[in-house]
């Protein structure tokens, strides 16, 4: 793909359109220019068909991964060929018909990659529109019918002659699916193409030991991950600390706290809210001076705000009222 691009684009700004199409006369027969039979497949003449050819191409990767490199490189190597006698018995057979000339570009490959695609790749989905049924497919299939039809019967010809390049490829008549070309060759086109098309290594350094600037570098970078640990530690054990505080005033509130030593309240206080809430017994009373840790209003308030005993409302209310 990059190729044809490459081509295409050079073929148009240094004016060198006219080499790639291809003629029985007088370029075959009269000048011997047999070269033509492979440079017409190599670039396209018209921007147009080269944005079609390039999408088509690109959308046919999916063959060369089902088939690999080297089966995909033999399938390019064979339809080529194949394809290229078919144009040339065209041409002979046509001459009288008024078909003299073939433009310039990969047809004949792409529809032979077509065929293929046709017959590997499934439909993913489908939809109808009026009435009629398509499929994901043909997303592809139109921007090929445009090339199909772009030059009438100049291009309907090689199209049609890649179509069949690509069947008598699929067919696997005389075992073509199965040749290969020659290991070395191969290698040195694997060689070739990873020179060109991959990435060189990252640069490095020479200087193995770090310079005064970069020692002095790393030593503040290593100081302010240091303070930056120590503020950390220190923040954390505050946050713990203040957890603690909280969670022991809260165990001393409700008199959960293990080590709390909670003074007990005076006789004269303990008598003066058994006198006010004559319903409660003794160890509500007690529990409410623990909570309120020996304050006497805030045991009035735990006390007013705790419901009295079941069965003893009435007597609770009277006695209120006689204390107040």
């Amino acid at each position: 793909m990059l190729f044809v691009g490459t081509c295409s684009v050079l073929a148009s700004i240094l004016d060198l359109k006219p080499i790639f199409h291809l003629q029985l006369s007088p370029h075959v027969t009269i000048h011997h220019q047999f070269w033509r039979l492979f440079t017409s497949h190599c670039a396209f003449t018209n921007s147009g068909e080269l944005f079609f050819g390039m999408l088509l191409m690109y959308s046919m990767r999916v063959i060369e991964r089902q088939y690999g490199s080297a089966k995909y490189a033999a399938f390019v190597f064979i339809t080529l060929w194949v394809a290229t006698f078919l144009e040339l018995g065209a041409l002979v057979s046509g001459a009288k018909l008024g078909f003299r000339r073939i433009p310039g570009g990969p047809y004949a490959l792409i529809f032979s990659m077509l065929y293929q695609y046709h017959r590997i790749v499934p439909a993913t989905y489908r939809f109808r529109i009026f009435g009629a049924t398509f499929n994901d497919k043909m997303f592809l299939y139109a921007p090929a019918l445009q090339m199909f039809i772009s030059q009438s019967f100049a291009t309907i010809i090689p199209c049609i002659c890649g179509l069949m390049a690509g069947a008598l490829y699929r067919s696997d008549t005389g075992n073509i699916k199965k040749w290969r070309f020659p290991g070395y060759v191969r290698s040195v086109a694997s060689r070739v193409s990873d020179a060109s098309l991959a990435s060189g290594p990252i640069p490095r350094t020479s200087s193995t030991m770090p310079t005064a600037a970069r020692s002095s570098e790393i030593l503040t970078t290593a100081a302010n991950l240091r303070n930056r640990r120590s503020n950390t530690s220190n923040n954390t054990r505050a946050r713990t600390t203040n957890t603690t505080d909280v969670r022991e005033y809260i165990d001393t509130l409700t008199g959960r706290g293990a080590g709390a030593e909670i003074q007990p309240p005076s006789e004269e206080d303990t008598r003066l809210l058994m006198t006010m809430f004559p319903d409660h017994p003794r160890e509500t009373i007690m529990r409410a001076f623990a909570a309120a840790h020996n304050n006497t209003n805030r045991a009035v308030e735990i006390m007013l705000s705790t419901p009295a005993p079941a069965g003893t409302s009435g007597s609770g209310g009277g006695s209120s009222s006689r204390s107040t």
